[in-house]
């Protein structure tokens, strides 16, 4: 009894260990940039020059200008996590994941950034 109870809670530990990922559909698709703010006011930023793509298979590429990235991605709920090849993962919360706008909200430096995107 004490062994199947210690299996038991191996396989608990181990379940609760595993990354949650319920991939959002509604990501799926090309996006680009339309808005880019900061503090909810107008950045200054170009945020066509952003885009990104969301496979079925966990890839992900993005561009910012002439910056090209590519790695694996994730949801949870409501925040979106994206790993670069060989970088650390990072996290946005999904404000908006409705298949037709996509709204991430920002944390760079303690400064708020709100970046809109339109499926295209």
């Amino acid at each position: 009894m004490k062994f199947k109870f210690f299996l038991f809670s191996i396989a608990l530990l181990w379940a609760s260990c595993q990354k949650a990922n319920d991939k959002n559909p509604a990501l799926l698709g090309k996006w680009q940039g339309s808005e880019w703010l900061i503090f909810d006011k107008p950045s200054g930023m170009d945020a066509s020059k952003v885009t990104f793509e969301f496979k079925e298979d966990g890839a992900y590429t993005a561009t910012l200008g002439d910056q090209l990235q590519n790695g694996v991605w994730r949801t949870q709920a409501d925040k979106l996590f994206t790993t670069e090849k060989g970088k650390q993962e990072i996290m946005v919360k999904l404000l908006r994941a409705d298949g037709e706008e996509l709204t991430f909200e920002m944390n760079r430096s303690g400064q708020k950034e709100t970046l809109k995107l339109k499926k295209q």
